[in-house]
């Protein structure tokens, strides 16, 4: 994937691209699977990004580049096919201690899981993500589907399904819309427990309340990470993908 460097240049249908001239990129985390290289090297689902490996930003900045050339990425597949069964120094932002740390990983396609590293990633701007959390507030009833996933008020953060992470409640609203009478698997981060887990819900307004979540949420700068787990990176509940 390349860059181009920054502009008000729609792409070919018309929309702007979300991530244009960010310079605060990164691959998002999202599934880990058990045993797996990633798993070994202590990744943690929705709150990590891998912006560097090797000494290179993956997602270049752009700086020094003139409008309409394109600059570089790193080609990350590419990366780790050539080093199989070796070591990768990666640099990782971790959103909730809001700090960088070096992970090592070895690319390695015999561990008995999907893909050389075992993670699903995601391009993402780890820049006000915190301010983007999705938090669970009150749930209506014990009936409401909110309660019957699990969720647990004002200690829980909705981060996003198994395969998109959320910008905001508009998109979670979507999410729900989408898998109307069907069950949705969502990641949540618990303030409690400092873990990741994934919850199954099914949105419905057969339970007899209000609303496909039966719950209120809020997000935005009061609905951050609390400090007192800033402290730490997290960690995260695994979960097998097919091959």
């Amino acid at each position: 994937m390349g860059n181009t460097a920054s502009g008000e240049n729609p792409d070919d249908d018309g929309i702007l691209d979300p991530f244009d001239g960010a310079d605060t990129l990164g691959y998002r985390v999202l599934g880990v699977q058990p045993d797996s290289p990633a798993s070994k090297a202590g990744l943690v689902s929705f709150l990590d990004f891998l912006v560097g490996a090797n000494g290179e930003m993956l997602l270049a900045s752009g700086e020094n580049v003139e409008h309409g050339e394109e600059y570089p990425d790193v080609d990350l597949p590419a990366l780790l096919e050539e080093n199989k069964g070796k070591k990768v120094e990666f640099l990782v932002w971790n959103m909730k201690s809001q700090q960088e740390r070096i992970v090592h990983l070895i690319p390695d396609d015999t561990w008995g899981g999907a893909g050389l590293l075992g993670v699903t990633i995601r391009l993402d701007n780890y820049a006000g993500a915190e301010e983007r959390l999705v938090r669970v507030l009150e749930i209506e009833s014990p009936q409401a589907p909110a309660a019957m996933a699990g969720l647990v008020p004002f200690h829980d953060y909705i981060l996003g399904s198994t395969s998109e992470t959320l910008q905001d409640m508009a998109q979670l609203g979507a999410i729900l819309e989408d898998n109307y009478d069907r069950v949705v698997e969502l990641y949540v981060y618990n303030s409690q427990s400092d873990v990741v887990r994934t919850v199954a819900l099914m949105p419905t307004t057969s339970w007899g309340g209000n609303g496909l979540l039966g719950a209120a949420v809020g997000t935005g700068y009061l609905h951050r990470f609390p400090a007192k787990v800033q402290e730490t990176t997290g960690a995260s509940v695994e979960r097998k993908v097919r091959r």
